[in-house]
């Protein structure tokens, strides 16, 4: 809850309290016991976490795109995965002169023909790993960073399976190298287009919705990677998510009259695995960081306050014997409808009367 949410929150249950409280103040005391109440609504002194929260608004997303370029020799585009699509290892990203040019995971790109003869490297391993991944691994190799037999025949393997010519090596067109599973974010060229090597076709994202803030730079204190937050969707649903990157860097933008704004920092939340999302890309969020937490305290609703006469605040306490009295109590966070107190009296589990 933000400190305006709060304010108003306290001003309204002490306006209710206040008609009931009037009768148990005497100049700014607590009074001892009173009748038996009329009857009410009651709620317990809970033992509790109370957070803080600042509200920023965040745009549902799937982070930074990438752009996927035709290599080889070229060609006609044949064919383009859908848009929202995802493309996963050994699928086609697209389609030149009829040949699927397909993903395979690895943050190296293929810059050169893969096969006999090649020198040891890092391009050679997740070729290896991935034709191990899609079960092309007739011999058993060891993934490693040498181009062996065995290499040649799970490409081969491969090959067979996707009824392209066998060869034992791979060559640039013929697959790409991506960190993991692509969504197509947007089609770059047309089916019938003569694509020029280097030439974007697709641009592509991660799979995995995000949401992202520029968060002004002077809230910087406020975020930190693995921090928890709540995540309000366009439903009005709200789910939990945890900070997975913050900007290093403040940047500003410039509006259309040459007009610099705030210096922002760019932040990126995961949301919880399994939560729903129910808003489109570009879908605006409310993303509630925490700004400070109180651990363990004891805590009642906010409505159980009462505006003592002289000052400060109380709540009435009902007995077991169903007798109240008032109890001149301080307060400390408010968070999420609930108020730290601390008094003679206050326990967990007590019980306390709550403004209706």
């Amino acid at each position: 809850m933000n400190r305006k949410a709060i304010g108003a929150a306290v001003a309204t249950a002490l306006g209710v309290a206040a008609v009931l409280g009037a009768s148990l103040l005497r100049g700014g005391e607590a009074a001892g016991a009173a009748s038996p109440p009329e009857p009410g609504a009651t709620a317990k002194v809970q033992r509790r976490d109370l957070v803080l929260r600042t509200d920023v608004d965040g745009t549902l997303g799937y982070g930074a795109t990438r752009s996927v370029q035709a290599a080889g020799h070229g060609g006609t585009i044949t064919a383009l995965p859908a848009e929202g699509s995802v493309v996963r290892r050994g699928e086609a990203l697209f389609q030149v002169d009829g040949r699927d040019v397909r993903l395979l995971y690895g943050p190296v790109p293929l810059w050169r023909r893969i096969g006999p003869g090649v020198s040891d490297g890092e391009d050679v391993r997740q070729l290896e790993r991935s034709l191990v991944a899609l079960g092309h691994d007739p011999y058993g190799m060891n993934v490693d960073d040498h181009f062996d037999s065995r290499t040649a025949a799970a490409v081969r393997a491969w090959q067979n399976a996707i009824d392209v010519k066998e060869t034992g090596a791979v060559e640039p067109g013929d697959a790409i190298f991506l960190p993991g599973a692509r969504r197509i974010q947007a089609r770059k060229a047309e089916v019938g287009m003569l694509a020029q090597p280097g030439q974007t076709v697709v641009e592509t994202t991660g799979t995995e919705q995000l949401v992202s803030i520029d968060l002004d730079a002077t809230g910087r204190s406020l975020v930190h990677v693995g921090a928890p937050v709540q995540v309000e969707l366009p439903s009005g649903d709200v789910v939990q998510g945890r900070i997975a990157s913050v900007g290093a860097v403040a940047e500003s933008t410039t509006d259309e009259t040459g007009q610099s704004g705030s210096p922002t920092v760019s932040v990126t939340i995961r949301l919880k695995r399994g939560a729903g999302h129910d808003g489109l890309e570009g879908a605006p969020v409310t993303v509630s960081l925490e700004q400070e937490r109180a651990k363990n305290v004891l805590a009642v609703p906010i409505e159980a306050l009462l505006a003592l006469r002289g000052g400060g605040y109380g709540v009435e306490l009902v007995g077991r014997d169903g007798v109240r009295a008032l109890a001149a109590v301080e307060v400390g966070t408010f968070a999420d409808g609930w108020v730290e107190v601390r008094g003679r009296g206050i326990r967990k589990g007590t019980t306390v009367v709550v403004a209706a």
